[in-house]
């Protein structure tokens, strides 16, 4: 999904961190964070697609250095966005949905 589309919301010092659909349709899908940051915030929707990209990055950074989020959980969640997954380095290990969803897109 586009970073202009996605919320996540996480729980500090937890592996309770998920990318959902902005804006909320329905069901609230946060109730249960105590967190919510992406494209809930206006500023985020002015920046261009490399600035997204890099404040995707900025931001998974501080769920995990400052919040103490599980690396592997902010990785496997922030996946989900394209401009994050763009950002990562051909090799990089991307989780194993991900890597199917590539495969059906190249056939």
């Amino acid at each position: 999904m586009k970073a202009t589309e996605a919320m996540f919301a996480w729980n500090d010092e937890s592996d309770q961190v998920q990318v959902g659909q902005w804006p909320l349709r329905g069901y609230d899908w946060t109730i249960g964070y105590r967190k919510t940051g992406g494209a809930c915030y206006r500023f985020m929707h002015e920046l261009d697609y490399s600035g997204r990209k890099a404040w995707l990055f900025i931001e998974a950074f501080h769920l995990i250095a400052r919040d103490k989020v599980d690396p592997d959980a902010v990785h496997r969640e922030f996946c989900k966005i394209d401009e994050f997954r763009d950002g990562l380095a051909e090799d990089f290990q991307k989780p194993r949905i991900e890597r199917i969803t590539c495969l059906k897109k190249q056939k």
